[in-house]
């Protein structure tokens, strides 16, 4: 069933755009989903919550394109706490009540500085399209360029002790390398023996197999 309703959703969210003849859906990029009543628990409330909301942008995205209509997603901080007329703190309310405070969830705003009344979810939806072309209006931010190091080693007089650096001043012994020039059946017992220690001084279970 939830599948269902995201398809629905998502290609009613389409097909109103293709009415409008949009260019581009707007998504708010919510993060902070916090259901307090349902079938479940809090924590699984909250996880379907943003299963949803992840589903119903996805679909939306893919129909979207096959429209020809690209996807963006803004920061939701306060869009619906906000005037898009001027961008002031709104007064939120549900029919009945007094034109005061702020209402989390009411279907009314109206905004004391510019007198602007309306549906909030209209509202939020104008503040959040505004804030993807105040976003493409701002001027892009080039990466800065990481510092380019100069080839070559570095000097001893720094202190910095290089890899390349020989920790010892005696030259590693070759000998041990020598030994694995074979690397054949009996190499270990060959070794041992040449060591002088005999094969009879080793314990039975370290034996190797001989062939």
């Amino acid at each position: 069933m939830d599948e269902q309703i995201a398809h629905l959703v998502s290609a009613r969210i389409v097909q109103f755009a293709c009415e409008q003849a949009a260019t581009i859906l707007v998504f708010e990029h919510l993060g902070n989903l916090k259901p307090e009543k349902g079938r479940y628990s809090r924590r699984g409330n909250s996880k379907r919550a943003f299963w949803m909301k992840g589903r119903i942008f996805s679909y939306a995205k893919y129909k979207a394109w096959n429209e020809q209509i690209i996807t963006s997603r803004v920061n939701p901080r306060d869009t619906s706490k906000e005037c898009h007329r001027c961008h002031r703190l709104l007064i939120r309310y549900n029919t009945g009540q007094p034109l005061q405070g702020y209402t989390p969830g009411a279907s009314l705003v109206c905004c004391e500085h510019c007198s602007m009344q309306g549906h909030a979810d209209r509202n939020a939806s104008l503040v959040i399209g505004q804030r993807l072309i105040a976003r493409s209006q701002e001027p892009r931010k080039e990466k800065p360029l990481a510092p380019v190091r100069r080839a070559g080693r570095e000097s001893k007089d720094s202190g910095v002790v290089l890899s390349q650096d020989a920790t010892r001043e005696r030259r590693p012994s070759a000998d041990d390398a020598r030994h694995g020039d074979g690397n054949g059946h009996g190499t270990a017992q060959e070794r041992g023996r040449r060591m002088g220690r005999p094969l009879a001084a080793i314990p039975h279970q370290l034996r190797l197999p001989l062939e």
